[in-house]
């Protein structure tokens, strides 16, 4: 049993490389690689090593063909760059454990001693401790041969002829100055070097840089040697110093202009790098699917220098298209026609890629892309290509930047689900918190008006007089009660839902605070109530509800304090807004209890005064009305002990007319 886990996890742990080129006989080689993969359960990858050189542009096509055949077949495209193939090949696989890499045998075979090291035996010479798989080239097409160096040297222009001219007569006007203060040859030898590195710099490729070292020896043995303009010299040395000359200009030209390919190669790969890590920092701040979007579309943008088309998915439908236009602005008709948006429909349908450059709807302005993670497509984004189309490259980073903006729309979405899950917990939570209170709660106060009525229906006239009287008044308080439970159950219910119209007046707080007494039960004789409000606050409220909140906030002082109990109720004007206090001087809330006490439902563990327990809903209610005020309802402890509720309306302003 354990040699079997063991040789499972030994074949999680494979990692094939394959090396991606132009020749006929790739295709053969990834798909071995391909079949390797899956029979070893392995991680596959392709990799291509750019050099930076015109081979790259002329054999572009085939090379396309081969990198899209091993992405179909399941390989991760990586792509690197460098002058040296074997040795970044080596680093690549060191650096992401692989352990087997597939690649071809050429039919080339080294024709003498200093023919050039195959790639192969490069590769088996620095990584022995890797598996190489050699494939044989069994293509025996003939017509792929490879081209020789002067094929891939990239052409100069007429630009470059004229710089590299230029550059070279300076360097001699300077020579002959040079001779005239008497310079040694040495500083004028190192002129023409200079000229060298100046042509590696200012044109393109390979062809200036050698065509100047022959031209720099050419002008040094013409004009700056005796026999001036003759190609003889009288010096013994000069046919040496002749060659060293050639051969350090050859040199450094070449090399300089080495790095400035690869400088350029660094230079895009950086820039393409930080688009990644900018679109991933801005992703996570995004909020939404179209903010998600748009911050890909401008990325894309910056990335590609072309414009983009995106569509989002809404309602399960994709919406209309949207362009995203650089430095040259385009008309949006040119792009997002209703032929376009079929197709767009069609690769959000079949989660395909479609448009231009693909088998389906190869007519098509634009390239369309799914924005898809696993079978979920959260919308489509559309490249033109009419003028030019991706190299594979940018064709990998474009992916990547996809992938992130699906990423981050299923990562939005999920937070969505989320957040509606948690609403729908609480919803729940607050029907199962009613439905307890109204079996549990209610039910003491309509067992005692349903025994009461019975005892008077069946007992009435064996009752005397004191005792009917006493059972009506419990019948008459229990029913208040009763309707002040479902009064607040209503108006909070109102008030969450929407539903809850306000009717804001102009009221002076002393009438509010009167008003509110009436209302209260009548067990408040047995608690001493004072009132202390400043004349002529004039406040803007709705006085319905007001006096709602005013009425709960007392009743709950008598209901939670015992008898005897002093209540104040005091209205001010302070700091600019009307404010109500009602404040007793009983036991008070324990400090536990304190942040709950304005939830929905929370009723504590402190004893009521009567038989009827709290269903929590009062200090809820008051909170909700006094915040749609824009006001506060806050609690504090009353000195030396008890319990002080205020809150805040907004003042009204006075129009006096003389």
């Amino acid at each position: 049993m354990s040699l079997g886990i063991e040789e499972d996890n030994k074949k999680t742990d494979e990692h094939i490389l394959v090396c991606l080129s132009a020749a006929p006989s790739n295709k053969k080689i990834i798909d071995t690689a391909a079949k390797m993969a899956n029979a070893l359960q392995a991680r596959f990858t392709a990799l291509y090593v750019r050099t930076g050189t015109k081979s790259e542009d002329l054999d572009k096509e085939k090379l396309e063909e081969h990198i899209r055949y091993a992405e179909n077949l399941g390989a991760e495209i990586v792509m690197t760059h460098g002058e040296n193939i074997p040795v970044q090949i080596v680093e690549y696989a060191r650096l992401s454990n692989v352990t087997k890499i597939v690649i071809g045998q050429s039919n080339a075979r080294r024709n003498h001693f200093f023919s050039k090291v195959t790639l192969t035996e490069k590769l088996i010479e620095i990584v022995p401790d890797i598996d190489i798989h050699i494939i044989p080239d069994t293509v025996k097409t003939g017509n792929y041969q490879k081209r020789s160096f002067t094929w891939y040297m990239e052409k100069p222009s007429a630009k470059d002829y004229f710089l590299t001219v230029f550059i070279f007569a300076v360097c001699t006007l300077i020579g002959l100055l040079f001779q005239k203060l008497d310079f040694t040859d040495t500083n004028i030898v190192t002129i023409y070097i200079l000229g060298v590195l100046l042509t590696s710099i200012v044109t393109d490729g390979y062809l200036c840089s050698v065509a100047g070292s022959f031209l720099s020896v050419f002008l040094f043995c013409f004009f700056l040697t005796e026999p001036r303009m003759s190609f003889q010299t009288y010096a013994v040395g000069y046919p040496v110093t002749f060659l060293i000359m050639l051969i350090s200009s050859v040199l450094t030209g070449a090399l300089a202009a080495k790095l400035k390919t690869h400088a350029k190669l660094s230079a895009q790969l950086a820039f393409r790098t930080q688009i990644l890590f900018d679109t991933d920092r801005l992703l996570q701040k995004a909020k939404g699917e179209i903010e998600i979007l748009d911050v890909t579309c401008t990325q894309l943008l910056r990335l590609l220098n072309r414009n983009i088309t995106a569509y989002v998915v809404e309602n399960g439908a994709l919406s209309e298209g949207k362009l995203f236009s650089g430095e040259e602005k385009e008309d949006a008709e040119d792009f997002l026609t209703p032929e376009e948006l079929k197709i767009a429909r069609w690769a959000y349908e079949n989660r395909q890629r479609a448009g231009a450059s693909t088998h389906h709807f190869p007519q098509a302005k634009c390239l369309y892309l799914a924005i898809r993670s696993g079978n979920n497509v959260y919308g489509v984004i559309g490249i033109p290509l009419q003028k030019e189309t991706l190299d594979s490259f940018e064709y990998s980073i474009l992916l990547s930047v996809i992938n992130e903006c699906a990423l981050a729309m299923e990562n939005a979405q999920n937070a969505m689900e989320k957040e509606k899950n948690a609403v729908i917990a609480k919803n729940e939570q607050l029907r199962a918190d009613l439905l307890r209170a109204i079996s549990h709660d209610l039910r003491t106060p309509l067992c005692s008006i349903s025994g009461n009525a019975d005892m008077l229906l069946s007992n009435s006239e064996r009752l005397d007089e004191a005792t009917k009287h006493q059972i009506y008044t419990d019948i008459y308080d229990d029913s208040e009660w009763l309707i002040g439970v479902v009064e607040n159950l209503l108006s909070i219910t109102r008030l969450n839902d929407g539903r809850l119209k306000f009717k804001f007046t102009d009221q002076l707080l002393d009438e509010v605070i009167a008003e509110a007494l009436r209302h209260i039960s009548r067990k408040h004789d047995d608690y001493k109530i004072v009132t202390d409000c400043e004349e002529l606050v004039l406040a803007r409220m709705d006085v319905r509800l007001i006096i709602q909140v005013l009425v709960n906030l007392i009743d709950n002082a008598i209901k939670y304090t015992p008898p005897g109990t002093v209540i104040s109720i005091r209205g001010t004007k302070t700091d600019g807004k009307a404010q109500i206090s009602v404040e007793d001087n009983g036991p008070g809330i324990p400090e536990e209890m304190k942040p709950h006490i304005f939830q929905m439902f929370y009723t504590g563990k402190t004893t009521v005064a009567d038989s009827h327990r709290s269903l929590g809903l009062g200090l809820a209610l008051c909170h909700s009305i006094i915040e749609s005020h824009d006001g506060t309802l806050i609690l504090t402890d009353h000195d030396p002990h008890g319990c002080n509720f205020t809150f805040t309306l907004p003042l009204s302003e006075v129009t006096l007319n003389e």
